[in-house]
């Protein structure tokens, strides 16, 4: 686990009250997303992948549906995220 807090995790949102947490694991991540915004913002992920150890041509962002939580979707690494507030993503990185 690399916490947001650390100078070292390798995912780090574009909106500054968007925290992001990854569990590393080999070629893959969980990527652990939420938002102190006070309204709905839309944030990118700067992800470094040579420490990650992944292709960003064929990686894939996937979020599992979590009842009450947040539906299932895909993102490409380079999409933008829509994060309401309170809210957050878990999405996996492969």
């Amino acid at each position: 686990m690399v916490g947001f807090w650390s100078p070292n995790c390798p995912v780090k949102p574009s909106q500054t009250d968007v925290l992001a947490t990854a569990y590393v694991k080999n070629g893959s991540a969980l990527i652990a997303l939420a938002s102190w915004a006070k309204e709905p913002v839309n944030c990118r992920l700067e992800i470094d992948w040579k420490t990650l150890g992944l292709n960003p041509q064929k990686a894939k962002l996937y979020a599992p549906a979590i009842e009450d939580f947040h539906p299932e979707r895909t993102f490409n690494p380079a999409d933008s995220i829509p994060v309401e507030p309170g809210k957050g993503w878990l999405l996996i990185l492969k």
